[in-house]
């Protein structure tokens, strides 16, 4: 009877792993990623530029952050307030890693990171 309940049961959902549950052999890590790393490299430094990105199409704002970046002196911090409620296509741009792919691309080094969730900040190095 006991197969018949199984075979019935591999028939509706699978034989995969996810109706099992959790075995000895799975997985049981769970990483945390901190939010905030306490380097040096990722404090707000003397010299501040904001720049609001509120009113900035997508397409505006990522040319808008990548000239930014690329002119920015390596002895200040520049903050970027995109918001985070009505939309967060720009905040994802920048945070997902779609940022420091372009700043890669262009040969620019530097730190990006996060204290709150409407605000980004870069720290060129």
């Amino acid at each position: 009877m006991a197969n018949r309940k199984r075979d019935m049961h591999r028939f509706l959902h699978g034989n995969g792993k996810g109706w099992k549950g959790a075995k000895k052999k799975a997985n049981q890590q769970r990483h945390k990623v901190s939010e905030q790393s306490y380097s040096m490299s990722n404090q707000v430094r003397q010299d501040v530029q904001k720049f609001d990105l509120h009113n900035h199409s997508l397409h505006q704002a990522k040319k808008r952050i990548k000239e930014e970046c690329s002119y920015a002196a390596k002895d200040q911090t520049i903050q970027f307030c995109h918001g985070f409620n009505s939309g967060t296509q720009i905040r994802d741009f920048i945070r997902n890693g779609g940022l420091q792919q372009s700043l890669n691309d262009l040969g620019i080094q530097g730190n990006i990171w996060a204290k709150d969730d409407g605000n980004t900040y870069f720290n060129r190095t």
